[in-house]
């Protein structure tokens, strides 16, 4: 019994332990009271005093592999207080920084840390690190409120992004919680004041050399798809005449920052001459690819390279445009596509070609920025007029097909013709401005042998007349119709059949307003009928509608009668159902002068099972005529069942459809079963919800 209990226990008892593990800090001598599930990342947070000083460290100790990490090392330190700030604007990306104030000796510090989600690590804010030196330097014993409120004073700035160094000693010295604000600017880069709420970018600057100022530009929209980021981001340095000014008064060397939202990194470094860009400026940059060229007076000039993620180009500018051959290289997954463009004053114009493998893609020539003339394209080849398709053209199918079409103004117009990749007759269309008009006809066979299975007419892209589908026959002497619609703009009317394989008719339907099967006969493979159902459309209480209308007859595969009934605009009327050895198998008998019906049941032996003598019927205005239908009658008089030997079953008695007793109940040798001796039992009471 123990060795059969103690596997079931084992994931108790660990699960037990876990929800009881001792913290990790415990026993340990703490320089803070631990923080338990901290407001940005819920982990436990620690400060430990230790040999070589105090340490922080962190947990999000919720399982078993959990492990502790270290926040940072204090030194010989006393933790004076953590607390939390929002540095960031406020927006739904906001997140808290989290603050520690400690003493060291003489001497107060403050640090600070954000968590990220994705790596589930704290980072410390180095960048930041100068305004938190200066601020536990300006009080003998600052405390948390003061450190908030000297926090927004600053200028606000994203210090969870590391900055990438750039390079310059000048640019990389810069303490970016300093400077004097130089302007604020909206999304159209004019001027606005301070608060303004729609605020984009700001300016700072730094030192003064000469006339120029050393001035570094902040941004709130990052550079993929114009993303908000949760602050503003640096993403220039250069030097200015003007700081005050948006642009135009940079002179020398630039560095260009990533605004992405995890990379502060360089991405782009230059000069600019009298604010526009002079010399050799390139581009690198993990979303935007790279760029590499010259610029002359602020426009590129002479040989460029540029490398998107999926493209390289390699060109010639003069004067900002485009000119000449630019070589192209595409990249598709694996594949690689090499080719070249044409360019006028920066425009497509003249050959252009792409090939893959050695194999040819594309070739053709460009006009004003537009296809023009011959083309052979992936697709197909023909002739252009001004971008669109133009005159004779042959496509390219799948599996090596092709088809043979004009093109007026970039629509089909006119015969398309299908051929297999060994030159059969597949498919003859008709076109008017790219729409099906006229007739389909498709082939089968080989070459000069082919043999029509299809056809059909199309007015306005839309089925209209009528269409056949066909087999060939197994020695290919002959066809064999399959199908065979008439149709009326788009919609069944009329005859919709279908055939076996031998010819024989397998459904044969007429077809009313495009949906109704007005008559519908199914039809065994040996040719013998298996359903056959008349159905109408009638207008009954102020609504149209359609159902079964004359009669319903299905049949055995050896052609005896299965189901046949009269049907009154929906409601059965008068017939018979059979077992498959042709004995009744249930039936309603209308006698219309007395106005009574039966309904009656049979065992297949032929012995009645239950009659059910119905008086009446209902009444009905169809089409707007006045009728009688013994479709639901009232039950009136006796009703009865037999055994299969023939001896009573049951009877109970109904006048006008309610039952005047309870009825009786018998075994098969005639005995009652039902009521008992004290007999029949009281009615039910009928309970009412007053409620609903």
């Amino acid at each position: 019994m123990k060795r059969t209990l103690l596997p079931r226990l084992l994931p108790l008892l660990f699960c037990a332990t876990l929800a009881h593990a001792a913290p990790f800090y415990e026993g340990k001598t703490l320089a803070h009271p631990a923080i338990d599930a901290s407001q940005d990342s819920g982990a436990d947070i620690a400060f430990i005093k230790e040999k070589d000083g105090v340490n922080g460290y962190y947990c999000e100790c919720r399982s078993s592999g959990s492990k502790t990490m270290l926040l940072d090392r204090f030194g010989n330190a006393a933790i004076r207080s953590v607390f939390y700030a929002a540095l960031d604007r406020e927006s739904e990306h906001s997140v808290q920084t989290m603050l520690v104030l400690l003493r060291q000796g003489d001497r107060n510090a403050l640090r600070a840390y954000r968590y990220d989600q994705h790596s589930g690590k704290y980072k410390r804010l180095d960048d930041l690190q100068p305004a938190l030196d200066r601020i536990a330097a300006q009080s003998a014993s600052p405390n948390a409120g003061q450190v908030k409120a000297a926090l927004a004073r600053l200028a606000p700035m994203d210090y969870s992004v590391t900055r990438g160094k750039s390079g310059n000693a000048e640019f990389d010295a810069i303490d970016h919680t300093q400077g004097t604000i130089a302007g604020y600017y909206n999304d159209e880069n004019k001027a606005v004041a301070a608060g303004d709420k729609n605020v984009i970018t700001y300016k700072k600057s730094f030192q003064k050399k000469g006339e120029l100022y050393l001035t570094a530009s902040y941004a709130l929209y990052g550079e993929i798809d114009a993303d908000t980021l949760p602050n503003y981001r640096l993403y220039q340095v250069t030097w200015e005449a003007a700081p005050q000014q948006y642009k135009g008064t940079e002179e020398g060397p630039a560095v260009t920052y990533s605004r992405a939202w995890d990379d502060g990194s360089v991405i782009e470094h230059g000069q600019y001459r009298k604010g526009k860009r002079e010399g050799l400026w390139v581009r690198d940059s993990l979303h935007d690819g790279k760029t590499k060229g010259k610029y002359v007076n602020g426009l590129p000039e002479g040989p460029w390279h540029i490398e998107g993620p999926q493209q390289i180009e390699d060109g010639l500018y003069r004067n900002g445009k485009r000119v000449g051959r630019w070589n192209v290289v595409n990249y598709a997954g694996a594949d690689e596509t090499t080719g070249f463009d044409t360019y006028v004053a920066d425009q497509l114009n003249g050959p252009s070609e792409r090939s893959m493998g050695g194999k040819l893609l594309q070739r053709g020539a460009f006009g004003n920025g537009q296809y023009q003339g011959p083309w052979i394209m992936e697709d197909g080849a023909g002739s252009f007029i001004d971008g669109q398709r133009d005159g004779p053209w042959q496509l390219n199918l799948k599996d090596g097909a092709t088809q043979s079409v004009s093109f007026v103004k970039g629509k089909k117009q006119g015969e398309a013709i299908d051929r297999d990749a060994h030159g059969a007759l597949r498919l003859r269309d008709h076109y008017q401005a790219d729409v099906l008009d006229g007739a389909r006809t498709r082939y089968l066979g080989p070459a000069g042998k082919e043999v029509v299975v299809y056809t059909a007419t199309f007015r306005n892209g839309q089925l209209d007349g009528r269409e056949q589908a066909f087999d060939i026959s197994g020695n290919g002497s002959g066809k064999i119709l399959r199908l065979d619609i008439q149709w009326d703009n788009g919609k069944k009317q009329g005859l919709d059949a279908r055939y076996y394989p031998d010819g024989k008719p397998e459904r044969l339907t007429v077809i009313e307003r495009g949906r109704l099967a007005a008559h519908l006969r199914d039809y065994y493979p040996d040719g013998k009928l298996l359903n056959d159902i008349h159905r109408c459309y009638f207008t009954e209480y102020g609504s149209e509608r359609d159902d079964v209308c004359d009669y319903h007859r299905t049949y055995f595969p050896d052609g005896s009668p299965e189901y046949d009934y009269v049907f009154l605009y929906g409601d059965r009327q008068e017939g018979k159902t059979y077992y498959k050895n042709g004995k009744v198998k249930e039936e309603l008998l209308v006698d219309r002068a007395a106005d009574t019906s039966a309904y009656n049941t049979y065992y297949e032996s032929g012995q009645l099972k239950c009659t059910e003598p119905r008086r009446g019927h209902g009444n009905r205005t169809v089409n707007g005529k006045a009728m009688q239908s013994y479709g639901a009658s009232s039950r009136d008089g006796d009703s009865i069942c037999y055994h299969p030997n023939g001896v009573m079953a049951s009877i109970r008695s109904y006048s006008k459809r309610l039952a005047l007793d309870c009825g009786k109940k018998f075994d098969e040798a005639g005995k009652q079963t039902y009521p008992g001796p004290e007999g029949c039992p009281p009615p039910k009471k009928v309970m009412f919800n007053f409620s609903e």
